[in-house]
C-alpha cells in the first residue's frame, strides 16, 4: 500500500506561547516526518516559489492579503501524480489568521 504525506511548514519566525522566535524546522514539517516513519510513507513537501517573509507578522499580512484576494502562491513543484497512492496524509499549519486556507486549500 503506497503512502504519501504531503506538507507545508513554517519555519523562520513563529508563535510560541505568547511570543515570537525563530526556529529552522516547523512544527508541522516534525509531525510529517513522525507520521512518515510510523507508516512508512514518503514525504511531500509543499514550498512556493516565492516565499512569504521570514518575520512572523510580516508572514501573516502577506498571507492575509493572498487569502482576501483569493490567491494561491505559485508553488515549487508538485506530485507527478496522487492516483499511485492508496492512502494520503496532508498536514498544514492550523494559524487563526487562515494561512492554512491560502496555501492548501
Amino acid at each position: 500500500m503506497a503512502k504519501l504525506v504531503v506538507f507545508y511548514s513554517r519555519a523562520d519566525e513563529n508563535y510560541f506561547s505568547g511570543g515570537c522566535r525563530y526556529v529552522t524546522v516547523g512544527n508541522t514539517e516534525k509531525a510529517a516526518k513522525m507520521i512518515s516513519e510510523a507508516t512508512g510513507a514518503e514525504l511531500f513537501k509543499i514550498e512556493q516559489k516565492i516565499p512569504y517573509a521570514a518575520d512572523y507578522n510580516t508572514c501573516i499580512e502577506q498571507a492575509k492579503k493572498d487569502l482576501q484576494a483569493k490567491a494561491r502562491p505559485h508553488l515549487v513543484s508538485m506530485p507527478d501524480s496522487l492516483d499511485l497512492y492508496d492512502e494520503i496524509y496532508l498536514g498544514f499549519p492550523n494559524m487563526e489568521q487562515g494561512f492554512e486556507c491560502v496555501l492548501c486549500a
